[in-house]
C-alpha cells in the first residue's frame, strides 16, 4: 500500500506543470482589473484533461496527479473557473468532457442558496457547477434552469419559478463528489502553502532595527506554524488522494478530513501572512489580501467549514466501526 505519491510522480507534475505555471500564472496578474487566466495556454498544457481518458483527448493520469496539479494551481491562486472546470470533468457526459479537455468549455462555480444561484467569475462561462451543501450539479448556461451568464466578474440571478426542493437537477454521484472535494482540498493546500512562502520571503527582506524581521522570535514562530499547517494539510491531502486511487474503504473519510484540514490551514495561514507583513499586509498594493480573498472564496464555493466538519463527523472511519465505537 502506498501512502503518498512517490518522488517520480511528484517530479512529473513539477516538470510538466509546475514550472510552466510559474510563467503562466504570476501573482502580479491579480493586481490588474482586466485579469483573465490564459485559458488556451492552460488547455494546451493539459490542465483540464489531466484526469480524462486518453480516448477523450486527456492525459489519463490518476487522482494523485490531479490533486498535485490542483495544489500547484492553488499555490498560484488560479481563478475559480480553472478549478471549477477541472471539477466539472467528473460529472460531465462524454461530449462535454471532450469540450472541457480541448478548452472549448468553461465552467464557472455557483453557490445555490435560498432559490438563488450566485455565480462567481461568470465571464465567458458555458456551464455552471452548482454547489449546495457540498453537493454538485453541472448545468449549461442559458438552459431552462440557469439563465445565460453575463460578461461580468460576479453575477447573481434567481432560479425563477423553480423551487429548489423539487428542482430537476442531476446531482453528481458520490464518486464524482469525492474527486471534486479532493480537488478543493488540494487547491486550499496550495493557498496555505502560498501564504507561508509569501510570509517567509517577506520576513527575509523586511528589516527592523537593522536586522531582517525573520530573525525575531515572534516572526519565526509565525512562519514555523504556517509551515507546519501547510505541511500537515498537504500530507493529509496526498494520503487521501492515494486512498481514492486505491479505492480503499476509508477513502471518503480521508478526503473529507483532508478538506477540513485544508480549510483550516488556508484560513490560518492567510491571516498569519497578513500579520507577518504588518501594516502593508492590509494594503491593496501588496499581495497578502489576494490570498485571504482567494481562501474565503474557495471555502464558500465548497460549502463552508461547518458543512465540511459535519461531513467528517458523518464519514465514520472504518477502523472506528471495526472497534465498535
Amino acid at each position: 500500500m502506498d501512502f503518498h505519491p512517490d518522488a517520480d510522480r511528484r517530479e512529473l507534475i513539477a516538470e510538466a506543470f509546475s514550472r510552466p505555471l510559474d510563467a503562466l500564472l504570476p501573482l502580479t496578474r491579480l493586481h490588474r482589473t482586466d485579469c483573465e487566466e490564459p485559458w488556451d495556454a492552460l488547455s494546451e498544457l493539459g490542465v483540464f484533461g489531466i484526469a480524462a481518458d486518453v480516448e477523450a483527448g486527456g492525459v489519463g493520469l490518476g487522482p494523485a496527479e490531479e490533486a498535485l496539479l490542483a495544489m500547484e494551481l492553488g499555490r498560484r491562486l488560479a481563478g475559480p473557473q480553472v478549478l471549477a472546470t477541472m471539477m466539472a470533468l467528473h460529472c460531465a457526459d462524454e461530449t462535454t468532457q471532450r469540450l472541457i479537455v480541448s478548452g472549448g468549455a468553461r465552467v464557472a462555480p455557483a453557490i445555490l442558496s435560498g432559490g438563488t444561484a450566485s455565480v462567481i467569475d461568470g465571464r465567458h462561462a458555458d456551464w455552471v457547477l452548482l454547489r449546495q451543501d457540498g453537493a454538485a450539479a453541472l448545468l449549461q448556461a442559458g438552459g431552462s434552469v440557469v439563465p445565460a451568464v453575463v460578461d461580468d466578474d460576479h453575477w447573481t440571478a434567481p432560479l425563477t419559478g423553480i423551487p429548489i426542493a423539487s428542482a430537476d437537477l442531476a446531482w453528481a454521484t458520490d464518486d464524482a463528489l469525492l474527486r471534486i472535494r479532493l480537488i478543493e482540498a488540494a487547491a486550499l493546500c496550495g493557498v496555505a502553502a502560498c501564504a507561508g512562502e509569501m510570509a517567509v520571503a517577506y520576513a527575509g527582506i523586511r528589516e527592523q532595527f537593522g536586522h531582517p524581521i525573520g530573525g525575531f522570535q515572534a516572526v519565526k514562530h509565525q512562519c514555523a506554524n504556517m509551515a507546519m499547517a501547510a505541511m500537515a494539510a498537504r500530507d493529509a491531502m496526498t494520503f487521501a488522494a492515494m486512498a481514492v486511487e486505491q479505492q480503499r474503504a476509508d477513502a471518503t473519510f480521508q478526503v473529507e478530513a483532508a478538506l477540513l484540514l485544508a480549510i483550516e490551514a488556508a484560513l490560518a495561514n492567510s491571516r498569519r501572512n497578513v500579520q507577518v507583513h504588518g501594516g502593508i499586509g492590509f494594503s491593496e498594493e501588496a499581495d497578502p489580501h489576494l490570498v485571504v480573498k482567494r481562501a474565503h472564496l474557495l471555502i464558500a464555493a465548497c460549502g463552508g467549514a461547518d458543512t465540511a466538519a459535519d461531513r467528517v463527523a458523518r464519514a465514520e472511519a472504518p477502523m472506528l466501526r471495526a472497534a465498535g465505537r
